[in-house]
């Protein structure tokens, strides 16, 4: 692998993070919307960077070229240097100029995210991860909830992420979700026991690295597809006992439509 093409894989790197980023949604499977400028500038430089590389080593062979330092060149050096038997510089009768043909495999990888993007996280990863999240810690009571259920009005469907429903479903002690219509928006998970199946969304604070898992079970409508992206409308089953006890909260679906997945899957 010589410099240009070491410059041409800085170049095909800065394109996969702007192609990502600006010319499509892509990063948003990995990361949140906050780091797309991040993005953006780490794949301007990166290209940047790839294409002063090769500039630098076209602009060198052709001085090179110019000023005879080919073959004639290398045989001038030879005729200065008796001693050298190996017809380099180094003495060590093998050329530093070019990394180890091995390197060649870094451009693999490069190629990959071209070929094959990595989608969001999906059914695997709620099915290999054991339970839900549990109940956030205790906050003072005003500005606890970030839905809209206290501003909408009686007999109003409620739009709500999965996150919102699940925090309410464990530590609203008034249970003022009780006997609303709420619409929740996720993707399909097979139950792997018991009645129903999961409607899912995963959560994450920078990266899918960190992902945690909110789901709900969903009662009262077949099991869709997995991975499947659904809105269903219906109302919280509502527990028995204290709501911070239960492990598992379920939803009495009363309408679904399937949605095409959104441009970014997580919460």
């Amino acid at each position: 692998m010589n410099r240009i093409a070491q410059g041409l894989t800085l170049v095909l790197l800065g394109a996969a993070a702007l192609t990502s980023t600006v010319a499509t949604d892509l990063y948003l499977n990995w990361v949140k919307p906050s780091f797309g400028p991040f993005l953006i500038a780490a794949g301007v430089v990166m290209a940047v960077l790839g294409v002063l590389v090769i500039a630098a080593e076209l602009r060198g062979e052709r001085k090179e070229a110019a000023t005879g330092g080919g073959a004639d060149g290398a045989e001038g050096a030879g005729q200065a240097d008796p001693g050298d038997h190996h017809g380099h510089a180094d003495g060590h009768g093998h050329d530093h100029s070019r990394a180890p043909g091995v390197a060649w495999l870094l451009l693999l990888p490069v190629l990959a995210v071209f070929v094959v993007a990595p989608p969001a996280l999906g059914s695997y990863t709620v099915e290999s991860t054991a339970g839900s999240s549990g109940p956030p810690p205790e906050q003072p009571r005003s500005g606890r909830f970030d839905d809209e259920l206290a501003e909408a009005v009686a007999g109003e469907v409620v739009e709500m992420d999965i996150r919102q429903f699940v925090m309410r479903a464990w530590v609203d002690e008034e249970r003022e979700m009780a006997g609303r219509e709420i619409e929740l928006t996720g993707f399909a998970v097979p139950a792997s026991e018991g009645e129903g199946w999961y409607l899912a969304r995963l959560q994450m604070s920078c990266c899918a690295a960190d992902a945690i898992v909110n789901k709900v079970r969903v009662l009262g409508e077949p099991a869709p597809e997995t991975d499947t992206w659904w809105t269903v409308r219906g109302t919280w089953v509502e527990p028995e006992g204290e709501i911070s006890e239960v492990s598992e909260h379920e939803f009495e679906a009363l309408e679904m439509e399937e949605v095409t997945d959104p441009p970014d899957p997580y919460e």
